[in-house]
Order: C-alpha cells, then sequence, then structure tokens
C-alpha cells in the first residue's frame, strides 16, 4: 500500500508515486503553566489546551507528475479537509499545513527524464490532523 490522498466530496484519489521516508514523531502537546496563588500555599498549575494531532513526514518525488499534484492537494486543503491513509492502512481526516519541496540537481533523474531531467525534489509536509477514521489512533481525539 502506497500514501494516498482522497477527496471525500467526488470520492477522487491520488496514490503518492513514492511516499514519505522518514517521519517526525506524531504529536500533541498539552500547555501546563503554573502559577502563585494569592495565599502563598504554593503553586498552582493551570492547563491550557490540547494542540490539535500533527503528522509530519518528509521524502523524495522523482516525478514532475508527481509534483504538480502534491501541490495541487495542498491548495485543495484551502477550501476543504481531505482524507490521509498512510502506507499502513491508518486513514485521517486532514488539512495540509505546509508542503515545503526543494528542487535538488542530479546528473540524470531516469524516473522522468522528460520532465524532471536534471533534478528531483526533497519535501516536508506537514498535516493537521482533523479526525482518525482508522487505525492505531482510532478513539483518540484529534
Amino acid at each position: 500500500m502506497r500514501d494516498k490522498f482522497t477527496n471525500p466530496k467526488n470520492g477522487e484519489s491520488y496514490e503518492l508515486d513514492i511516499g514519505h521516508s522518514s517521519e517526525e514523531p506524531t504529536s500533541k502537546t498539552r500547555q501546563i503553566s503554573n502559577s502563585a496563588n494569592t495565599a502563598n500555599t504554593g503553586l498552582i498549575m493551570q492547563q491550557g489546551d490540547v494542540q490539535p494531532l500533527l503528522i509530519k513526514y518528509a521524502g523524495t518525488i522523482l516525478k514532475a507528475s508527481q509534483h504538480k499534484e502534491m501541490w495541487r492537494w495542498y491548495q485543495l486543503c484551502q477550501a476543504q479537509t481531505i482524507f490521509f491513509t498512510d502506507y499502513a492502512g491508518n486513514e485521517y481526516e486532514v488539512v495540509i499545513t505546509d508542503f515545503a519541496p526543494k528542487r535538488e540537481p542530479t546528473v540524470k533523474n531516469p524516473r522522468d527524464f522528460t520532465n524532471a531531467p536534471l533534478h528531483f525534489w526533497k519535501y516536508t509536509i506537514t498535516m493537521q490532523v482533523v479526525r482518525v477514521i482508522k487505525g492505531e489512533l482510532e478513539g483518540l481525539a484529534a
């Protein structure tokens, strides 16, 4: 199975030619602060809102067509959420908040000699999870 984006409005999907090659820890953050009370009896802990679940991946794009598709799915997230399914079958409703491809020179790109003969892209992508649909984190509040 490959990483896949799906448009929940029309069912259109796109499987990445090459999925991510590394990932940062999938994370949620809870802010805690401590302050003294007026009775001077010790610190009082105050808990802030829990930050959203974030998925952060990095990978390589060897085809100009995948580079174009990744930008298209990023753009779609300006108006709606999309579904993301990872290679392990975990499925999330997400908004792509950051997509950062960097072009890298190469002597020869045999995977796309016509459209990107002398380069490929290294990228990072961050997705904010709106809802866990299925998988390892099912039931976790996003």
